[in-house]
């Protein structure tokens, strides 16, 4: 028996849309970030921003719904915090350091079809002839991403390894979305997330010190600051509480289609606030991205 969602109101599509802003605008306040400090910084520095501000959530979230301690959920939760939430996030950061906001926000919108791909290897779906054809068409735009590849005034030059990490950012993702899938932790959607970013400041936050030797602390502007807390707090917390608030309130499928708009955001913001430039070829190779992943989630 399916679970059937209300209809939502108002206020959580309100929400949907201000989660997907916050994230667009996660783009932008990384690269304002980069001017000033070096990435592998950034990701220490952002990683323990976000699991303090994570922990009294997940404390207050413990007292009414308590955790399970059994070593299998304890794994389960280490898998999809580690594997999928702190490796996403050290891989975001790596590739937006290397590439633009409209290759990475594009190649990010390919993340469904690698969840319905990884999906099918562990035997929890199956591709039919519109999902393999909208996984070629994606595919292709996001090779002509690469053909496209163009210097821009203040938002960097888009490069291979920059899109690569994106792309393994993605598929983080993707994995951890799809083993979540077949097994769902009992501890909820908060522990998850806990234990992905307070797990990953114990992890890398003994790094600091060796990151942050000879690194002048006194240089970096307020901008460069708040850019820090927004991705820490903002981001990394806030628009994942919200996707949990929204996902209880409505069809994880609407959330999905309200996703591909995220893109859209963060290349809007970019070419506004970073002066990226919105080429031709880009924009033919989005409009391709797009349409594979419409083919794949409409007909598939």
């Amino acid at each position: 028996m399916s679970t059937l969602h209300p209809k939502a109101s108002p206020t959580v599509y309100a929400l949907v849309v201000f989660m997907l802003l916050i994230w667009g605008g996660n783009y932008v306040a990384a690269k304002l970030v980069f001017r000033e400090i070096p990435p592998n910084l950034v990701i220490c520095i952002r990683t323990i921003v976000a699991g303090i501000v994570i922990i009294p959530i997940y404390w207050f979230e413990a007292r009414k719904r308590p955790p399970v301690l059994a070593w299998p959920e304890i794994r389960l939760l280490m898998l999809l915090g580690l594997g999928g939430i702190t490796t996403n996030q050290v891989f975001w950061t790596l590739g937006i350091a290397r590439t633009t906001v409209i290759h990475s926000s594009m190649i990010m919108a390919t993340t469904p079809l690698w969840v319905l791909l990884i999906a099918t290897v562990m035997g929890i779906e199956r591709i039919n002839t519109a999902k393999a054809s909208g996984m070629a068409i994606a595919m292709t735009g996001v090779v002509m991403l690469q053909v496209f590849r163009s210097r821009n005034n203040a938002g960097g030059e888009a490069t291979l390894l920059g899109d690569f990490f994106i792309l393994i950012c993605a598929l983080a993702l993707a994995g951890m979305t799809a083993y979540a899938k077949r097994h769902k932790p009992l501890s909820g959607g908060i522990a998850v997330n806990a234990v992905g970013y307070a797990g990953g400041a114990l992890l890398i936050g003994p790094l600091l010190p060796f990151l942050s030797n000879g690194f002048d602390f006194s240089r970096v502007s307020l901008t460069a600051w708040l850019s820090v807390a927004y991705m820490g707090v903002f981001s990394s917390v806030v628009g994942y509480l919200i996707y949990y608030y929204a996902l209880a309130r409505m069809q994880a499928s609407r959330i999905a289609t309200f996703q591909y708009l995220q893109p859209v955001f963060a290349s809007g913001l970019a070419v506004v606030l970073l002066n990226e430039h919105l080429a031709g070829g880009a924009l033919a190779a989005g409009a391709i991205i797009f349409t594979g992943v419409f083919v794949t989630e409409r007909f598939g």
